[in-house]
């Protein structure tokens, strides 16, 4: 009975130990894969030119869209919307423009809570 037991656990050892090499031999193949992978440059969002097209359509002295369209796009007054913006921007260091990890400029408050808003809306 002895022998049946250890023969078993031969088998069981061979096993383990094919199973082992296959998953280090799967684990090395990927990280040569993932190391001749060649990175994407990263795309330019022009996040400054953004920022002034939504001055110039929504917040300027005279936008290109009127009260009316503001309210219907945003499902508040314009008034509001800012009060809104800026008191998020006091409360949440999220809703202000900073610097990037790679020292970009990031998106501005502004647009940050503008793609909140509509999502909302």
């Amino acid at each position: 009975m002895s022998f049946s037991s250890s023969s078993s656990d031969g088998v069981l050892d061979d096993m383990v130990i094919a199973i082992t090499q296959e998953a280090i031999n799967y684990l090395r193949e990927e990280a040569e894969s993932s190391a001749s992978r060649t990175k994407q440059p990263p795309l330019e969002r022009n996040r400054l030119v953004a920022h002034e097209r939504l001055m110039q359509d929504y917040f300027c002295e005279t936008p290109l869209y009127d009260d009316v369209q503001f309210k219907h796009r945003f499902r508040m007054s314009r008034r509001l919307f800012v009060k809104i913006s800026n008191d998020l921007a006091g409360e949440s260091p999220f809703f202000t423009q900073r610097a990037s990890a790679s020292r970009k400029v990031g998106f501005s408050g502004l647009q940050k809570c503008t793609a909140a808003i509509r999502q909302l809306a």
